[in-house]
């Protein structure tokens, strides 16, 4: 955890002894250093949102990681077994993806109790046990990796939450069953925001190598599942870049000459396009969004790409003359020509400048080129940064929490003057829709789904093209 309510990991082991899970003497047996690990591979899991590519329901880690903490192998095996918070349901041997853990129910029911028993104005730490020091501009001036880097935009760095939105919706996840690792998202946004002597949750973000601004943590406001956002914001308002990276690939091509009919219609008949997908490959519209997702970063229309997905075989797809064929066929051609084009722009060699300032570079020290897909998305990425960026200047202390394609608002928006001022800012013509937030009671059957992490998404499926 980045951040957890003081002596978080004394109620953990509390709850294991007064549960009967383990003894004081097996406890002992672990350094504080390897149960601080443990215990963050627990709130990993709990939360429920560093998904595994092989099961949603899991989380991934590599071997690496865990040697940091706990040197051997072996030793880690005898710890999951003298204390049952996690179990291993993806091998690496298997496939190219590191091992994938979920939380056991033992594990789920000593997180939430741990979270409930935290009391209130203790205070916060973070990943080194200190005493939690806000930042106090809500974007820090360091980037994903550690690096320094210069920011002039100012944020909030705390956010109030609807309590009584979260303990309602709490209730309702209960009485349905099968939703705890949702009930868990919300007892810990609830911990956190007891425990902070200002009763509001903290957030901090950095800026990625591409330039989203990110959100510290395995688990906050901005990745997590849609329907706890939209209860503990309830009241404010979302403004989001509609359709954003088709929006911007559009225009990329049409800046350089290049025609694109399956990008334009998909541009102007979003949801038509999405319903035909769906029903071609027989999935859901959100399904389809996330095909639609995975091929503009780069996958293939295969059961092992975009379609790894959906219940269907190989010698079941029929995709030649298709409208998402044609689609994929575009995305790969026109991609081409807009690397070459941010290519030729930036000084030096070897190196792509996004419309963010970010620089990566093309090629590996081996000198082997870095993925086209790879490449694309970092030009994406930098597009819409930079029109986040003229969001931030634009709407001030309006912004309650920053999203990649969008904000959280207190107050609504006139889109169209936000339009206007984005266009005369970054020469980019994009819509914005917005949103009234409001908790989601009558329906919560559909929750148990995981919402679309992009930049999941964008990591798993360039990947894997």
């Amino acid at each position: 955890m980045s951040i957890k309510p003081r002596n978080f990991d004394k109620n953990v082991e509390q709850q294991l002894l007064k549960q009967g899970v383990c003894s004081q003497e097996i406890l002992s047996k672990y350094s504080t250093k390897e149960k601080k690990f443990f215990f963050n591979l627990l709130y990993i899991g709990s939360v429920g949102r560093r998904t595994h590519p092989d099961d949603a329901f899991a989380f991934s880690l590599y071997a690496y990681e865990r040697r940091k903490h706990i040197a051997s192998a072996s030793r880690f095996l005898q710890m999951k077994r003298d204390i049952p918070l996690i179990q291993q349901v993806c091998n690496h041997l298997v496939g190219k993806w590191p091992d994938g853990y979920i939380t056991t129910s033992i594990g789920k029911s000593i997180f939430l109790k741990s979270c409930k028993s935290v009391v209130a104005n203790s205070g916060l730490i973070d990943k080194n046990d200190k005493p939690y020091n806000p930042p106090r501009n809500g974007i820090r001036s360091q980037l994903k990796d550690g690096r320094k880097c210069k920011v002039e935009l100012s944020v909030a760095n705390e956010i109030s939450i609807n309590e009584l939105s979260l303990r309602r919706l709490a209730n309702e996840f209960d009485q349905t069953g099968g939703k705890e690792s949702l009930i868990n998202q919300i007892e810990y946004i609830l911990a956190i925001a007891r425990a902070n002597k200002s009763g509001r949750l903290p957030i901090a973000y950095h800026q990625s190598k591409g330039g989203r601004f990110c959100a510290e943590g395995a688990w906050n406001l901005q990745n997590c599942s849609r329907i706890i956002r939209y209860a503990a914001l309830a009241g404010n308002y979302d403004v989001d870049i509609e359709n954003c990276h088709y929006t911007l690939l559009k225009q990329m091509c049409e800046r350089i000459g290049i025609f694109t009919p399956f990008i334009n219609e998909y541009v102007r008949n979003k949801k038509k396009i999405r319903t035909e997908v769906a029903t071609f490959f027989g999935c859901s519209e959100n399904m389809a969004k996330e095909i639609l997702i995975a091929l503009i970063y780069g996958s293939n229309l295969t059961t092992w790409g975009a379609l790894k997905k959906i219940n269907i075989k190989s010698n079941e797809l029929n995709l030649s003359g298709s409208w998402i064929d044609g689609l994929a066929k575009e995305i790969r051609c026109v991609r081409d020509f807009i690397i070459y084009d941010y290519t030729s722009k930036t000084k030096g060699h070897f190196k792509i400048r996004n419309d963010a300032g970010m620089v990566i570079k093309t090629k590996t020290e081996e000198m082997k080129n870095i993925k086209k897909a790879t490449l694309l998305a970092h030009i994406l990425h930098g597009a819409e940064s930079w029109i986040l960026q003229n969001m931030i200047r634009y709407l001030g202390d309006n912004i309650v929490l920053l999203q990649h394609d969008g904000v959280t608002c207190l107050k609504p928006v006139d889109t169209e003057l936000l339009s206007d001022y984005i266009e005369q800012k970054t020469q980019y013509r994009v819509r914005f829709e917005i949103e009234e937030l409001a908790a989601e009671f009558t329906d919560i059957r559909d929750t148990t789904s995981i919402d679309l992490d992009y930049d999941s998404l964008s990591e798993m499926y360039s990947k894997s093209s």
